[in-house]
């Protein structure tokens, strides 16, 4: 019997291998924005979903047809972003390409912006922290932005600060950006380093949404 195992190893080797391929079911659905994993609605007057994907328009409403010029203009509830996932997410808010229109000269920090925030703090915690790439950002990494728990929702509020004058007329037409990001997130690997997420030492490091 020795003899005969020594001779087997000595045939197949280590069980080592170079390459394996295989194939395996999998099964996934595309769902509308309110029924995915990162649920996303919004308030019925300013927003509404078009072929399942969240829409948001401020170009009228009731009587009104915009927001002020040379003004401030704030929506509260503006958004509604439900963590229909397991674990907790980083959830932050994208307003560079908004950002770039207004004003006349765009990026220049000349005091007319978009923001976003949490409605539940009211001018609180900033919600808008860049795309969450290192692609440039128009806030701080680990300084915006909320932990949702599963099952819990954050309602989100947009603010444009300072509008000028000169963009009477003018219509903002781009994209608003919805991030989140899980403890272990691959895509968003240069934002979640920033954050001390629930259960860490020190606790969160910006508002966590856990139903308590």
């Amino acid at each position: 019997m020795g003899a005969l195992a020594s001779g087997s190893a000595a045939v197949l080797g280590s069980g080592a291998f170079s390459s394996v391929t295989a194939e395996r079911s999998v099964s996934v659905q595309v769902r509308s924005d309110s029924n995915a994993y990162l649920g996303i609605s919004g308030y019925p007057d300013y927003t509404e979903e078009t072929n399942g994907t969240l829409e948001i328009n401020f170009d009228g409403n009731g009587q009104a047809s915009g927001i002020n010029g040379n003004a401030t203009t704030e929506f509260t509830d503006v958004l509604q972003i439900t963590n229909q996932g397991t674990d907790d997410a980083l959830v932050w808010i994208n307003l560079n390409d908004l950002n770039s229109q207004i004003g006349s000269v765009p990026g220049t920090g000349d005091g007319e912006y978009v923001t976003s925030y949490l409605s539940m703090d009211n001018y609180g915690n900033g919600m808008d922290a860049g795309d969450g790439t290192g692609n440039g950002t128009s806030g701080g990494a680990g300084a915006a932005g909320v932990f949702v728990a599963p099952g819990e929702m954050a309602e989100i509020a947009l603010g444009f600060y300072n509008i000028p004058e000169g963009d009477i007329g003018s219509v903002y037409d781009t994209t608003l950006g919805v991030n989140a990001a899980a403890q272990d997130s691959e895509f968003f690997k240069y934002v979640v380093p920033n954050y001390d997420f629930p259960g860490e030492s020190g606790g969160p490091s910006v508002p966590y949404i856990d139903g308590s």
